[in-house]
């Protein structure tokens, strides 16, 4: 019934009862006119509500978006068993909140039995207080909750009104809050889209992708994420998954294991990648529960175990679907944190699946286009570099970010029993064109040498078949030998515009020979070969300038390269251990994904 409230027992003092009631509503306005959240709003109702009559009972349900449930926000003094019971309240119930909210009115009871004969579902629930009062939350033309109040003394028309006042002001800071936490939300949420992009150019490849993109998603999207991504390449889907809790995260990886992916079920990540629709639980109703517990693999009692396990309450899953296809689905969960998905967070979760899903594909097929493109170039490359009696060498090459064929090359071979070639070179350019160089360059250097021709020879052999290319292409080249000789070795080098060899000895490292005429651009080269002696512990190093010539302020001078070889001549143990330090050096610099450029090495030592 609406307002069939009694006068009997109403204290004497109008006056004072009316000065009451304008103290209480100017206290709990200027707790509302504070309130910048819903918490804070709940706050203002529960405890700041303390008159003109004893309320043991105060709280306060509100809509959820979809518009057909109340959930409570808070509460106080209510029994644990009905704030247990009516957590929710589906809006078509028969109870005073539903009824209030339904149509628009202040529901009143002012005695259990009162109660009851209107609403038949409270028989037999806990109360606290002897009556109550149900009064609806109207913005304007929408009703967003209602606000519960438990009395036990008498009350009359203008305790009443009095709540609904209160009532009225809750819910315009209702709807001032929430304009402000959807503009908050909305600044949040294009903050973390823009983050997310930076994520992405940041990655070093695609499962890094993964993995940063899942780490920057929790907790900002929930408890935990997972990605799955399925290739071109057929197979099962690559995972990631990230936990706010690093157990339960373990837990996870235990259990994908143990129960792989099956493309066949009806719900959940499969289901998403196959219909390409979005999948979103609001809630872990029972109903779902019993569903999930119907398709999976394991036993339903070990299904709710689990699901008890890791505390879901929400879960929303998301298709990667770019122009040609659904790569993949991202997964959101909320567990332990009790929150509770709504529209905004499936929009949200949507853009993040958006703007995810080309780059995530993109980023697949780089990977691929650059794991051929080392695979081209090794094999433009000496599958194994020979043993030299009295001698340790090692080589590098290290492909630059670009996903294509580079021009840098190297090969040692044997000449005659006690004397070794040596070449490093660089074609200009990327590509296939420079693939092709790199090949000429080192299979006619091989055959120059073999032939008996010295080292100008070697190099004119080499410029002329450049030339004869007729790919319009240059190259540098540095040809260089190594000779054993009484007491130790001596290594003679012929750059041809090539950065010139370094040599650490006990006394120094310093750069060797004459740089040369660049080969490829004139019929006739001039180059000059110097001869070096070798001694126990000294270090050569052959390079491309893909080592110093970087942007600023990554680049170093060959002299700069000179000092870091003498320190490691002198506290490097083998010539490998050089070649990796040095590329920890450059990777210290620019890593490999940023380079514009190619590098090769060979590192002879005198062991």
């Amino acid at each position: 019934m609406v307002r069939d409230v009694s006068a009997a027992g109403r204290p004497s003092g109008s006056a004072g009862r009316a000065e009451s009631r304008l103290r209480q509503l100017q206290r709990v306005s200027l707790d509302l006119t504070a309130a910048m959240s819903i918490d804070q709003v709940v706050a203002a109702v529960t405890e700041a509500l303390d008159g003109p009559i004893e309320a043991p009972s105060r709280s306060l349900w509100l809509r959820e978006p979809s518009g057909d449930v109340l959930w409570l926000a808070g509460h106080r003094g209510m029994p644990a068993d009905a704030a247990e019971l009516f957590h929710r309240i589906p809006l078509d119930a028969d109870l005073p909140g539903a009824v209030a909210v339904r149509e628009r009115r202040t529901v009143v009871s002012a005695a259990p039995a009162d109660a009851v004969e209107q609403f038949e579902v409270l028989r037999g629930v806990t109360r606290s207080t002897s009556g109550f009062v149900a009064v609806p939350l109207i913005a304007d033309r929408s009703c967003v909750g209602v606000m519960g109040i438990g009395v036990n003394e008498a009350f009359d028309e203008r305790d009443v009104a009095f709540f609904e006042a209160v009532a009225a002001q809750v819910a315009q800071t209702i709807v001032r809050v929430r304009l402000t936490e959807r503009e908050s939300r909305r600044r949040r949420e294009l903050e973390f889209l823009a983050s997310l992009t930076q994520t992405a150019l940041g990655a070093d490849d695609h499962l890094e992708l993964m993995e940063r993109v899942c780490a920057a998603a929790v907790p900002a999207l929930g408890d935990w994420c997972s990605l799955y991504y399925l290739s071109e390449a057929g197979g099962p889907p690559l995972v990631v998954s990230v936990h706010a809790d690093p157990a339960r995260g373990a837990h996870l990886d235990e259990l994908r294991k143990a129960h792989p992916y099956d493309p066949a079920r009806r719900t959940g990540v499969a289901a998403v990648i196959r219909t390409g629709r979005t999948e979103f639980l609001p809630e872990l109703t029972p109903a779902i529960v019993d569903e999930v517990a119907a398709t999976a693999t394991v036993g339903a009692a070990e299904v709710r175990r689990l699901l008890d396990h890791f505390e879901i309450t929400s879960v929303i899953t998301v298709p990667l679907r770019t122009k040609r296809r659904v790569v993949g689905a991202m997964q959101f969960v909320s567990a332990d944190s009790g929150r509770r998905y709504e529209e905004h967070d499936v929009a949200l979760a949507e853009a993040v699946g958006g703007r995810l899903a080309e780059a995530l594909d993109a980023a697949w097929t780089a990977d691929q286009q650059r794991a051929i493109a080392v695979v081209l170039q090794q094999a433009l490359l000496p599958p194994a570099l020979p043993t030299i009696p009295g001698i340790e060498i090692a080589a590098r090459y290290w492909p630059a970010g670009a996903n294509r064929v580079g021009g840098d090359f190297y090969d040692v071979f044997a000449l005659e029993e006690q004397r070794w070639a040596l070449v490093i070179g660089d074609a200009c350019g990327t590509g296939p064109n420079a693939a092709a160089l790199t090949s000429i360059a080192r299979h006619t250097v091989r055959a120059a040498a073999r032939h008996g021709a010295d080292a100008s020879s070697v190099v004119d052999w080499l410029n002329e078949a450049i030339l004869h290319s007729n790919r319009d292409l240059f190259c540098t080249a540095c040809y260089a030998t190594l000779t054993v000789r009484a007491g130790g070795w001596v290594l003679e080098s012929t750059p041809a515009g090539h950065p010139l060899p370094i040599v650490a000895t006990r006394a120094g490292a310093h750069a060797v020979g004459r740089p040369g005429t660049l080969l490829g651009v004139f019929d006739a080269v001039s180059t000059t070969t110097t001869a070096v002696d070798l001694c126990s512990g000294d270090v050569v190093l052959l390079y491309t300038d893909g080592l110093t010539d970087l942007a600023p302020p990554y680049g170093i001078l060959p002299s700069e390269l000179a000092d870091l070889v003498q320190r490691l001549r002198d506290d490097t143990s083998n010539a490998d251990s050089i070649a990796a330090a040095i590329h920890r050096s450059l990777l210290d610099r620019v890593p490999d994904r940023s380079r514009q450029d190619d590098a090769a090495l060979v590192v002879v030592r005198v062991p």
